[in-house]
């Protein structure tokens, strides 16, 4: 299993404490603490479930998960792949017009909440991205340097 971090540059390090990209080549199940702030997952490879009482439920390839009480438990398939950005306490709400509240001890797909052309075309390029630092460049480019891009997109 591979995590690595990624510091955000310019504006977006207001926003966002950190990009990460992990990487698995076989089939595992984790338990997860909440973060402070919410998290949006990008996987380029693979698939992604959470488990609650021994139900497995898919996940979308682009998703975000909302600020828990509780631990989460995921299952990720063999040869996963995943940007993740994890914003800071407040970050989100810099980013988008749905509150964040709404999201509580919710994982749900992208599409529910920003613009679905831009989201697939984000998954696109990211499976397409053969390094790192591409796909960083990517999902950097499409948050933008300041949130008003961030809308603009999303």
């Amino acid at each position: 299993m591979r995590f690595d971090k990624f510091i955000p540059t310019g504006q977006l390090k207001h926003y966002i404490k950190y990009f990460a990209v992990s990487e698995n080549d076989v089939e595992t199940e984790c338990k997860v603490f909440p973060p402070p702030g919410l998290v949006i997952g990008f996987q380029y490879s693979g698939q992604l479930s959470t488990i609650k009482s021994e139900s497995e439920d898919k996940l979308a390839a682009a998703g975000i998960t909302g600020i828990s009480d509780s631990y989460k438990t995921f299952r990720n398939s063999a040869n996963i792949g995943t940007i993740l950005v994890f914003f800071t306490e407040i970050g989100f709400a810099h980013f988008a017009s749905h509150p964040a509240h709404e999201l509580f001890n919710l994982s749900v797909s992208l599409e529910d909440i920003f613009d679905k052309n831009s989201i697939r075309e984000i998954e696109e390029k990211l499976t397409g991205a053969p390094t790192d630092k591409q796909r960083i460049h990517i999902v950097e480019r499409y948050t933008g340097d300041t949130p008003e891009n961030v809308k603009r997109f999303l």
